[in-house]
């Protein structure tokens, strides 16, 4: 008779247990390589590290000529030495094994407001309603979709923040309801990692005005639906999107009291400056500002102190001036002016657009940088990157048409091996809202579709689903 030895495991939240002047008390463990499986991937009990998904948004496009080839690459493997980087993604070559560029692809709903059409194209897959007041979003964007799957489990449900001082969304749970971004990393951090944060192993909050917070919240909520009977058509949207609001409170509240999850990457972050100011020449200090929020989001995804993130280097239409040295213009009596960036996309007389294409390089190396920090935190025997997917995209392609062909469309991580990464997929006339739905997979949701009317799609990109 054989004797199998079953192996000994050591869950991910054992605490150790024990006596203090005759009061129990409680130490919870630090992630051991024992709690582990063989290869570190995940935890032997079972459950992985969480994916976690990113929209990484700037302005103004591309300069067009220098993102998108002509014709399909005879090489679309990125990590190849034969492969042939276009002049304008070559910031990106790092990453080239964790990276999917994505060519060809068309946002195929309306035009009609420039920048912001095209946004809520790509990112929701259906047209804006464009009302004499204000232009609504009409179906979720991709990050509240997958918010709305995966947000109960973290703290924040989804975090929404700037690289540059704008609060403009392009976060949308539905018509009327935006997500605006938070400029402040300071702010940001304060919310993150301020006096309710918790380490690894330092257990929930303990706090009995947490449960009476929670009370006196129900009891508001159980009035205001004895008054939503009296109320019209308009009030009592206003009064359910209160009940939401209200809903979420509740839900913090209960997790503050929860012990945190124990991932051995996670740690408080250095605190940033309460501001950034702007350059000796009186830019704004992007680089800066961009690591800073790299940094505090990434270890927010590290902490699992949320799982969707939105973030806005500059909106749709910004006229940011970069902190780039040249980028100015000779106006007609002679004087030498600093330029922002959408002015330069539509004024800028040489048809190269040298100072566009230097600004592009410029977010291009941003957005290394954003990439190089998610990865340079180790997850299991990969990195947070590798459990992440980041969509990196804009408003248009060639900003001085507005077009909605050939969009920039960059996807990195793989979202744990969801996604097949280190490939150029280039699909002429393709729908750009099958990349959501690709997004969507990966992520775990169970979606027939995504978009309205011509955006519409059902289909994912194969060539990304393994």
């Amino acid at each position: 008779m054989s004797f199998i030895k079953k192996k000994k495991t050591v869950g991910r939240r054992t605490i150790l247990r024990g006596l203090l002047g005759g009061a129990a008390v409680g130490v919870a463990l630090p992630t051991l390589e024992i709690a582990m499986n063989d290869s570190g991937t995940a935890y032997a009990d079972g459950g992985g590290f969480p994916c976690r998904y990113m929209t990484w948004f700037w302005g103004n496009g591309v300069h067009r000529e220098g993102w998108t080839p002509s014709a399909a690459p005879a090489i679309t493997d990125m990590t190849s030495p034969d492969y042939e980087w276009m002049p304008l993604s070559m910031p990106l070559m790092e990453h080239a094994a964790k990276m999917a560029l994505i060519t060809g692809y068309n946002v195929r709903t309306s035009g009609q407001i420039p920048h912001e059409s095209a946004a809520a194209g790509m990112l929701s897959g259906s047209s804006l309603l464009v009302t004499d007041e204000r232009n609504i979003w009409q179906q979720p964007s991709i990050d509240q979709l997958i918010a709305a799957e995966v947000g109960g489990e973290t703290l924040f449900p989804s975090l929404h923040v700037s690289g540059t001082e704008f609060t403009k969304s392009i976060s949308h749970k539905g018509p009327d309801a935006s997500n605006p971004s938070e400029p402040s990393a300071f702010k940001v951090y304060q919310d993150l990692f301020g006096t309710s944060f918790r380490a690894p192993g330092e257990g929930g909050i303990v706090d009995p005005r947490l449960a009476l917070r929670r009370s006196v919240l129900d009891a508001v909520g159980e009035d205001a639906r004895r008054l939503q009977s009296r109320l019209g058509r308009a009030d009592r949207l206003r009064i359910e999107q209160h009940f939401t609001a209200i809903r979420e409170i509740e839900r913090r509240l209960l997790r503050l009291e929860l012990d945190p999850p124990n991932y051995a990457a996670c740690m408080r972050p250095e605190m940033p400056p309460e501001m950034v100011g702007l350059d000796d020449n009186g830019r704004p200090q992007v680089g800066v500002r961009n690591q800073l929020m790299a940094d505090l989001t990434a270890m927010a995804f590290a902490c699992d102190q949320t799982r969707v993130l939105t973030y806005l280097l500059t909106p749709p239409v910004s006229d940011v001036v970069f902190p780039i040295d040249g980028i100015d213009m000779v106006i007609d009596d002679g004087a030498r002016v600093l330029k922002g960036h959408h002015d330069l996309t539509h004024n800028e007389p040489d048809d190269d657009m040298p100072k566009v294409r230097a600004i592009f390089l410029y977010i291009m190396d941003r957005l290394a940088d954003f990439v190089r920090t998610l990865d340079s935190i180790p997850e299991g025997d990969g990195t947070l990157l590798d459990n992440s997917l980041v969509l990196a995209t804009t408003d248009s392609s060639n900003p001085r048409l507005h077009s909605l062909e050939d969009f920039p469309i960059v996807l990195f991580g793989g979202a744990g091996g969801r996604v097949r990464m280190g490939t150029h997929v280039h699909s002429p006339d393709a729908n750009a809202t099958n990349v959501l739905m690709t997004i969507a997979r990966a992520m775990g949701l169970n979606v027939a579709s995504i978009g309205l009317g011509d955006g519409l799609s059902r289909d994912g990109v194969s060539q990304l689903e393994p």
